[in-house]
This record gives structure tokens, sequence and C-alpha cells, in this order.
């Protein structure tokens, strides 16, 4: 598979998450422990920790899902134990939609912002 395909899947996206990573030039590593809600752990030098929650869709996604989807991160936020930042990647098609997700809610993530 040389190419990321134009369309996304729920088994795609991961792949084409953690490439793109690498493309700007993180060490990405996919998680499959389902103890944890992320799918990818990537980390740019000593200072940069992300921790991604990966999802593909077909339709735009409501706020309610949006926030569904972010309540495991959320708590893993609000812990207080984990290093980095918590993100969700959300790909419809082959737009990326980018949320920081902090204790107290989140934040879309404009270029350049967050390590990207």
């Amino acid at each position: 598979m040389s190419d990321t395909p134009d369309y996304s899947t729920c088994r795609t996206t991961p792949h084409a998450a953690r490439r793109l990573l690498q493309e700007l030039g993180y060490t990405a590593v996919r998680v499959v422990t389902p103890t944890l809600p992320i799918d990818i752990i990537a980390w740019k030098n000593r200072q940069e920790i992300l921790l991604i929650k990966v999802k593909s869709l077909r339709r735009p996604l409501k706020k309610d899902r949006l926030v569904s989807e972010m309540n495991p991160l959320f708590q893993m936020a609000a812990s207080g134990t984990c290093p980095g930042t918590i993100q969700l990647w959300i790909r419809q098609a082959a737009v990326w939609d980018r949320y920081h997700v902090m204790a107290g809610g989140f934040a879309a993530i404009k270029e350049g912002v967050h390590g990207i």
C-alpha cells in the first residue's frame, strides 16, 4: 500500500493519521490495547507528546456525538496522569478535523497549533 486512499474507513484512518504525523517529523506508534481510549502516541523531540484518538465518519458529526466521543478523553485529561496533549482527529473523505481535548472541554485545532 503506497498511498493513502481518498476514502476512509475505520481500518485505514489510523494508518493515514500515523503517516501524516511521520511526514511532520513525529515518531508515531499505533496503540492497540482496548484499555486506553487513544489510537496513536506520537512525539517530536522530548517536549512534544501527542495522545490521539482517530475516527472516520461518513456523515457530519453532531455536537452531542462529538462530546460523547470525547468523554473518555475528558476523563483521561482530568486524571492529570497523562503526559502531553490529548487530541481527537476526525476524518471525513480526505479532510481532517482536529480537536485539543482538555479536562474542561475542547477546542478546534488550527494549522500550526499544538505541534501540527
